[in-house]
Order: C-alpha cells, then sequence, then structure tokens
C-alpha cells in the first residue's frame, strides 16, 4: 500500500519555500489534506510514489475506471489556470491529454504517461538525435494557432532588454562582465523576439525534462505554457539541455550550430533566429546564475554557451 497522503520530500519544500515563502508555506501546510481532497472527489487510489516537480506535485493514481492517470497539484509557483488553458487549446497536438480540471483546488487530472523523459534517453542518444525529437514535438504543437487572447512572447521584449542592460551593468561592476560584442548581439536578439509576433502557440520551456516518451513510443510534452511565440524560441531550452555535452565538444560552437540546426530542420523554423535568440537567452541566464549563487560548473558553461552561439560571431 502507498502512504496516504503521500509523504513530502524535505527537498520539495526547501525548494519551494525558497523562492516563494509567503506562498508556499500556507500551500505546502495543505497540501496532504488538499491530496484527500481531490482524490475522493474524482474517486482515485494511489497507485505510485509521489513526484516532484520544480513547481508542483505529481501522482500516479487509477481512476473509478481503473485507467491510470496522474493527479498534478499545482503550487503557486506557478499558474494552473494557464496550464489547463493550454493543454485544453493543445489537446491531440504534441502534449499530454488533460482529463480533468478543479481549478478552484489548482489541481489537473492528466492521462499518465510513464516515460522515460528524453533526459532520461539522451544518454543513450546522439544530441542531433535528441534534439531532433524535441523538434518535431515543437512542430506539432506551432501548429495550433494562437487564441487572440493569449500572451505574445513578443510583448515581454522590452522587459528583457531592460532586465538585461541591468544585470550588465551589475556585472561590470562585479567584475564578470561579457565583452560588447556579445552583449550588443543578445540586444538585437531581443529586438528580433520583440518583432515576432506569433499566430501559433509555443511550449514556452521545451526542456528535455519536459518531453516524454508513451507507451506507443509518442513523443509529447509535459508542462506546456499558454504562450504565443516563434518555435525557435525553444532552441534554447533544447542546447540548456545538453549544455554538459556542447561545452565539452572539440568545436562547441559547431557542436551548437549542429544542434540547432537539427532542431529547426525538425520544427520547420529558421536556424538564424534560432540561434539569435538562443544567444540572448545564454547571456541572460549566464547572468542570472552568476549573480544569484548558481552552481560553479552551471555558471562556467553558461559563460562559454554565452560567447559559443554556433555562428561565429
Amino acid at each position: 500500500m502507498m502512504p496516504w497522503p503521500p509523504v513530502l520530500s524535505e527537498a520539495f519544500r526547501t525548494r519551494l519555500l525558497a523562492q516563494d515563502d509567503a506562498a508556499c508555506r500556507p500551500w505546502l501546510a495543505t497540501l496532504p489534506a488538499l491530496c484527500v481532497e481531490v482524490a475522493a472527489r474524482w474517486r482515485l487510489e494511489a497507485a505510485g510514489p509521489p513526484v516532484f516537480g520544480g513547481a508542483g506535485l505529481v501522482l500516479p493514481m487509477i481512476g473509478h475506471d481503473g485507467t491510470p492517470v496522474a493527479l498534478k497539484l499545482v503550487s503557486p509557483l506557478a499558474d494552473a489556470d494557464a496550464e489547463e488553458r493550454a493543454l485544453t487549446e493543445l489537446g491531440g497536438h504534441g502534449v499530454v491529454s488533460l482529463v480533468d480540471a478543479d481549478l478552484e483546488r489548482d489541481a489537473l487530472l492528466l492521462e499518465h504517461v510513464r516515460g522515460p523523459t528524453l533526459a532520461a534517453e539522451a544518454a543513450h542518444l546522439r544530441p542531433v538525435e535528441a534534439a531532433a525529437i524535441a523538434g518535431h514535438v515543437s512542430r506539432r504543437i506551432a501548429k495550433v494557432p494562437a487564441p487572440a487572447d493569449a500572451p505574445q512572447l513578443a510583448d515581454g521584449a522590452a522587459a528583457w532588454l531592460t532586465q538585461l542592460e541591468a544585470q550588465h551593468a551589475t556585472a561590470l561592476r562585479r567584475g564578470h562582465a561579457l565583452g560588447e560584442e556579445a552583449v550588443a548581439a543578445a540586444r538585437e536578439g531581443i529586438t528580433r523576439l520583440g518583432l515576432c509576433r506569433s499566430t501559433s502557440l509555443t511550449h514556452g520551456d521545451l526542456s528535455f525534462a519536459n518531453i516524454m516518451r508513451r507507451a506507443d513510443g509518442t513523443w509529447i510534452a509535459i508542462d506546456p505554457g499558454f504562450v504565443a511565440g516563434p518555435l525557435e524560441n525553444e532552441a534554447h531550452t533544447v542546447l540548456r539541455s545538453l549544455l554538459p555535452s556542447m561545452m565539452s565538444a572539440p568545436d562547441p560552437s559547431g557542436a551548437t550550430a549542429e544542434v540547432v540546426l537539427a532542431y529547426c530542420s525538425a520544427a520547420g523554423g529558421d536556424p538564424d533566429l534560432a540561434l539569435d535568440l538562443s544567444h540572448a537567452r545564454f547571456i541572460a541566464s549566464y547572468y542570472w546564475e552568476a549573480q544569484h549563487h548558481g552552481a560553479p560548473d552551471d555558471v562556467e558553461n553558461l559563460r562559454r554557451a554565452a560567447t559559443t552561439d554556433g555562428t561565429g560571431r
């Protein structure tokens, strides 16, 4: 018998409290009772150990009809309404299926996908093969027209540019600033994003950890955002999923370009735009990690990636 309600891991609790103590502490306190309440409402039985994500709890369950399902309880760090909307709009197009939702309790009932994740499988694949899998998933998502009320990634470009300038100024003061040519290229990439008014939805965070394989071999995405934007924006997250191997390659710039080309060929995207957006996101990611006590190896890989964009700049 699985313990019910599930025992929360201390790592999960610590991670959420570190990000937003005021919002997450009361949610964590009520989470065991919430598990019991939602499971009773949908007549679910526990069927496996909990999975502690970055912003929520996923519980393997058995539905009242005997079908395996996954109960997802979304913490205040994420937006259950936006995920429900994304899953509804993207139903059948490269994402996990939504079975039911209780938005008053920030609870989603999903099809149960056993996996593995692409993150787990990537070790057995060439980087370009893994990137192509992500590209095919991205292509399926991008086939869905963006509703008129979907937030546009382009609308966040101005704020991103302001944030980058602040990060760069801090880096100059602290002595870890990147070269002006690299930062100028990042500004150009952000400006390009601001001009990309998209007519289709995109995932928003297509990391290999967010791509899973169904039992029939189909690869699908989990945790989509409700956002419109160019699929080229996902290339950065694909590269980030492969970052250690990319930066340890004999030719990191060439390896980066090959991965982006493999992703864009499968997704139907523009490699030049993907490289420009990836470069800007690597600059921002490096500054964020360097200025927020990131792991030294990760900071160094991000620094190298920020000066190795695959275009020879």
